[in-house]
C-alpha cells in the first residue's frame, strides 16, 4: 500500500488501520455487532462516501462526527451513568453528568434521571386509591350488614354476612399496602434532591437586598454558579423576588454564638470541604465545582442560618406534607399533642400518618462537627466578601403584595421549581421537552427558526450568533460549512439558547426560556454527544444492555456515586485524578498520607455488612461522632450523607459487584491459633523488619497523630481474610502509591515466607507465614495488642476497640458516603 519510492502509505491504507481502542472490540465483538450499531451511518452503502456515511437526505441516522464518536454509547448504555474504559468514555460520562449537576433534568424529562418525583407522586395517587376504597368498602360492608339482618332466610343472610367479610378483609390488606407504601415513600424521599437551594428559607437565610441583584445575572457575582442566566426585565425581577420572599416561611432562628474565623478557616481548608466547594476566584480559585464558590458567602449568608447549614444542611425549617400539600408546623403537632420533633426516626404526618418530607433536598452531607465548629466555619465565611452587606440597593418593593402574584405566574413560566423547593410551587411539573430520544428526531422537527437556510447553505455569514462570550463556546468554533443537522442543533442552542428567537418579534411569554447555562466548550461537547446518542434503538433486545445480574448493580451505584460526588475524595478507577489529589496542599509529601483511601478494591476488601454500618454511620460510634471511624488520623472528614435504605442496598451491592465478589457473602472462618503458632505469628507482627504499630493506629492519642494506617482491631469485623493476605503480599498491587511496603515475603516453593529474620521456633514450620500473620490480625485483642506495643517501647499505647454494641445499635437509615480501606 506504499508506492515505490514513497515514504507514506497511500490513501487506500486507511482501509486496514486497526481500531484505536481495540479493548472495546473484546466486548463488543465486530462479528456480532458489525460498525453502525455504534457509529451510526449505513453499513450497506457502497456506492458512495456520503451515502456510507448516512448524509444524504434518505437516511435518519448518519455517522456520529468524530468529535462526538462516544455518543452511540449512549444508544444502548442509557442506564450507565459512567461508561469508562481506558481513555474512552470520559466525553460521554461528562455529558451524562453535566444534565443532572446542570439541573437540566429540572425542566426536561429524561428516562432515569430525577425519577424519585414521579415515584412519588404514584405512591401518593395509590394511597388515595386505596383510601377512597376503603371508605366505599366500610360503607358498603355496613350496608350489607344491615341487609344481612333483615334477610328472609339464613342462606341470603349468610352470603350477605360473607361479602361484608370479605370486603373487612380486603380494608385489612389496603392497609398493609399502604404501610409498605408509606415505608417505599420513607426511603423515596430521602433519596429525592433538588439541584438549587430551599427557597422556603430565602427569608432566614439570605441578605433581602442581594436576591434581585442575583436573580438578574448570577455569573456577575459567582462566575462558575451552577444558576443560569435568565433574560429577564427588571419588572419579573421584582415580581419573582417578591413572591419568593412573601411566601417564604417566617420561623424564628436560634441566635448562634460567634466562632474564630482563624480555626474556621484550617476547618474549611481541611475537613473536606474544598472537595465539593471551592473558594478564591479567577487563577486564585481552588477546590471543586461540584458546588457553590464560597468566596463571596460574607455577602449573602445570615449568620445564624450559616451555622445551623454548616451543622446539620439536611435539618428543615419545617416538614413538609406531600399527602396534604403544606408545610406542618407546632400547632399541627400541638393540636395531637405531639411535641414538635421530626427527623428520619419521626417522619410521620400528626394529621394523617402519612410520610413528611423530614429533611432539606439537598446532596450536602453532615461532617457531624462540633456546634463550636460550625460557628467558626461560618465565621471564617462570613469573612469572604469583596463589599458590605449594607451596600447593596434597597429592595423594598419585595414586600409589595400587588407583585405577589404576578411573581408567581413568572417563576411558575420559567420552571423555576424543577430546581428549587418553593413554597406553593411542589407539584409544578417541568416545563421542557422530553429529551430521552431528542437524537431521534428527524431534523425537520428541530425548529431552526429563521436560520434554517443559513444553516444548509453554509458559507461566509454562517455563523449566527454575535455574543463574543456565547460565539467561544462552540466546540468548533463559528460555523464555517453547513451547520444544518443534529450537532449543529444543539451545540447552538446550548452556546447561546435564545439563538433561534433572533430576527422574530414574540411577547414576553412567546419567547424561549431556556436560560444560558455559561458553558464552556468541552461542556458543550460533551452534552452535544450525550443528545446525539440519545436515540430510540432499532437494535434487537439482546443486543442492548441491560444486565440482570451482577453488573445491574455496576450500574444503579454509579447513579449514586456521581450523585454525592465520591470522587471527590475517592479515587473508583485507576488513573482518575480526585479534586483533592489535584489540590497545592496535597503536593506536599507531609500530605500525601492525609488523602482519603482509594477505593479500586473496595468490595474485595470489606465485609459488606460492616459497609452498610460504616456507610450509615462513620464515626463507628453512636456516642463519639465528631471523628472518623476507621482512620482517626485523617483531617478530612469522610462524611454522613443520611443514604436511604435503598441507596445503602445498592451502594454495597454497587462495590461487591465491581470487584466481582459474590452476593451474599459468606465470611471466611479463619483457624484458631495454637500457642506456638500464636508466639510465631507475634514474633512476625512486632519484627524490626516490618514494624506493623510503627504506622497503624491504636488508639493511643499521642501515637495516633502521627499514624497513616487502620486500627488492626477492625480487621476481624471489617475486611476479608483472603484479601488481607493479598494485601500483605503486595499492596502496590492493589493500591498503587500506597505507603505499605511490598516484599515483606517471598515465595519458597509453594508458600510464603517472611524475608526478614525470624526466630529459631520457626525452623521446621512448613506452612504460609503471610497466612499466619494474617490469621494472627483477625485474632488480636486489645490485651494482645497493648501488650505488642508495650514490648516495642511503647507502654502508653492503650487500644481502645470500636463497641460493637454501639455499631449495632445504629439505624440503618442513618448514613455516610464513599468507604474505607
Amino acid at each position: 500500500m506504499t508506492p515505490k519510492g514513497e515514504k507514506k502509505p497511500d490513501e487506500y491504507a486507511q482501509a486496514f488501520v486497526s481500531h484505536p481502542s481495540p479493548g472495546l472490540l473484546k466486548i463488543h465483538d465486530p462479528d456480532t455487532f458489525g460498525c453502525s450499531p455504534c457509529h451510526q451511518g449505513n453499513g450497506r452503502a457502497t456506492t458512495s462516501v456520503e451515502k456510507a456515511h448516512g448524509n444524504y437526505e434518505h437516511w435518519l441516522w448518519p455517522l456520529f462526527p468524530k468529535q462526538n464518536v462516544e455518543a452511540g454509547c449512549q444508544t444502548c448504555h442509557a442506564a450507565d451513568m459512567v461508561l469508562v474504559s481506558g481513555d474512552v468514555g470520559w466525553t460521554i460520562s461528562e455529558g451524562k453528568d453535566l444534565f443532572r449537576q446542570k439541573g437540566c433534568m429540572g425542566c426536561h424529562r429524561y428516562e432515569g434521571y430525577d425519577k424519585e418525583p414521579e415515584d412519588l407522586n404514584t405512591f401518593s395517587q395509590h394511597i388515595k386509591q386505596l383510601e377512597q376504597q376503603k371508605k366505599e368498602n366500610f360503607k358498603q360492608a355496613a350496608y350489607l350488614m344491615k341487609q344481612a339482618d333483615t334477610a328472609e332466610t339464613n342462606q341470603e343472610a349468610n352470603r350477605l354476612n360473607d361479602e361484608a367479610i370479605a370486603l373487612k378483609v380486603a380494608n385489612s390488606k389496603a392497609d398493609g399496602e399502604i404501610q409498605q407504601l408509606d415505608f417505599q415513600m420513607h426511603s423515596t424521599m430521602q433519596d429525592m434532591k433538588k439541584i438549587g437551594p430551599n427557597l422556603k428559607d430565602i427569608r432566614l437565610k439570605l441578605n433581602k437586598n442581594w436576591i434581585p441583584v442575583w436573580i438578574k445575572k448570577p455569573t456577575d457575582f459567582r462566575p462558575t454558579t451552577k444558576m443560569p442566566n435568565f433574560r429577564l426585565t427588571d419588572h419579573q425581577i421584582q415580581a419573582i423576588s417578591a413572591y419568593l420572599w412573601q411566601s417564604a416561611l417566617t420561623d424564628p432562628m436560634p441566635k448562634q454564638n460567634p466562632g474564630t474565623a482563624e480555626h474556621g478557616k484550617e476547618l474549611f481548608e481541611t475537613r473536606g470541604c474544598l472537595a465539593c466547594h471551592s473558594i478564591g476566584e479567577g487563577d486564585q480559585m481552588q477546590g471543586g465545582t461540584f458546588a457553590a464558590n464560597l468566596s463571596r458567602e460574607g455577602e449573602k449568608a445570615n449568620y445564624d442560618y450559616l451555622v445551623r447549614w454548616i451543622h446539620n444542611a439536611r435539618q428543615r425549617t419545617r416538614p413538609y406534607c406531600p399527602y396534604e400539600k403544606k408545610d406542618i408546623g407546632p400547632e399541627d403537632y400541638a393540636k395531637k399533642g405531639l411535641p414538635y420533633v421530626f427527623d428520619l426516626q419521626h417522619s410521620q404526618c400528626p394529621n394523617d400518618g402519612h410520610e413528611l418530607q423530614v429533611q432539606n433536598m439537598t446532596v450536602m452531607p453532615s461532617l457531624r462537627l462540633a456546634p463550636e465548629d460550625a460557628q467558626d466555619i461560618a465565621s471564617y465565611l462570613m469573612t469572604q466578601k469583596k463589599q458590605e452587606p449594607s451596600s447593596y440597593a434597597d429592595a423594598s418593593f419585595m414586600d409589595d403584595p400587588a407583585l405577589k402574584e404576578e411573581g408567581k405566574k413568572w417563576i411558575r413560566h420559567y420552571g423555576c421549581s424543577g430546581c428549587h423547593e418553593i413554597s406553593g410551587m411542589e407539584d409544578e411539573g417541568r416545563i421542557g421537552t422530553e429529551l430521552t430520544f431528542e437524537g431521534s428526531k428527524p431534523i425537520e422537527r428541530l425548529d431552526f427558526a429563521l436560520f434554517t437556510e443559513t444553516a444548509q447553505r453554509g458559507g461566509k455569514h454562517a455563523e449566527p450568533i454575535t455574543n463574543p462570550e456565547d460565539l467561544a463556546r462552540l466546540p468548533e468554533g463559528p460555523a464555517k460549512d453547513s451547520w444544518y443537522d443534529h450537532k449543529g442543533f444543539f451545540e447552538h442552542k446550548l452556546a447561546e439558547p435564545n439563538i433561534y428567537d433572533q430576527g422574530k418579534i414574540k411577547s414576553e411569554t412567546e419567547a424561549l426560556r431556556m436560560p444560558n447555562l455559561h458553558l464552556t466548550s468541552e461542556q458543550i461537547r460533551a452534552l452535544t454527544t450525550f443528545l446525539l446518542g440519545s436515540e430510540e434503538s432499532s437494535l434487537p433486545a439482546q443486543y442492548q444492555y441491560r444486565p440482570g445480574d451482577a453488573r445491574r448493580d455496576i450500574q444503579e451505584g454509579w447513579w449514586v456515586v456521581k450523585k454525592y460526588n465520591c470522587m471527590g475524595c475517592h479515587q473508583f478507577i485507576p488513573g482518575q485524578q480526585t479534586v483533592l489529589m489535584g489540590m497545592k496542599k496535597y503536593q506536599d509529601p507531609d500530605w500525601k498520607d492525609q488523602l482519603p483511601p482509594k477505593l479500586l478494591t473496595e468490595g474485595a476488601r470489606v465485609d459488606p455488612e460492616w459497609l452498610r454500618r460504616f456507610l450509615s454511620n462513620p464515626s463507628l460510634s453512636t456516642t463519639d461522632t465528631n471523628r472518623n471511624g476507621v482512620r482517626p488520623y485523617l483531617k478530612v472528614r469522610m462524611p454522613t450523607f443520611s443514604f436511604s435504605d435503598n441507596e445503602l442496598r445498592k451502594l454495597v451491592r454497587f462495590f461487591q459487584a465491581l470487584s466481582q465478589q459474590p452476593m451474599p457473602y459468606i465470611p471466611e472462618q479463619v483457624p484458631v491459633l495454637t500457642t506456638k503458632e500464636t508466639d510465631m505469628a507475634r514474633s512476625l507482627f512486632s519484627s524490626t523488619a516490618a514494624p506493623c504499630l510503627k504506622c497503624h493506629a491504636t488508639g493511643d492519642p499521642a501515637h495516633d497523630k502521627i499514624a497513616t494506617a487502620p486500627n488492626f482491631l477492625l480487621a476481624k469485623e471489617r475486611l476479608k481474610p483472603d484479601w488481607a493476605q493479598r494485601w500483605v503480599l503486595d499492596p502496590q498491587a492493589i493500591s498503587p502509591g500506597t505507603s505499605m511496603p511490598s516484599g515483606l515475603f517471598r515465595l519458597d516453593k509453594d508458600h510464603w515466607v517472611f524475608a526478614g529474620p525470624t526466630p529459631a521456633s520457626f525452623q521446621g514450620y512448613e506452612g504460609d507465614q503471610s497466612k499466619l500473620l494474617v490469621d494472627y490480625i483477625f485474632q488480636l485483642t486489645p490485651e494482645e495488642q497493648k501488650r505488642v506495643a508495650a514490648s516495642m517501647g511503647r507502654n502508653s499505647a492503650v487500644n481502645q476497640m470500636p463497641a460493637k454494641s454501639k455499631q449495632a445499635a445504629v439505624p440503618s437509615h442513618r448514613a455516610g458516603s464513599g468507604g474505607s480501606q
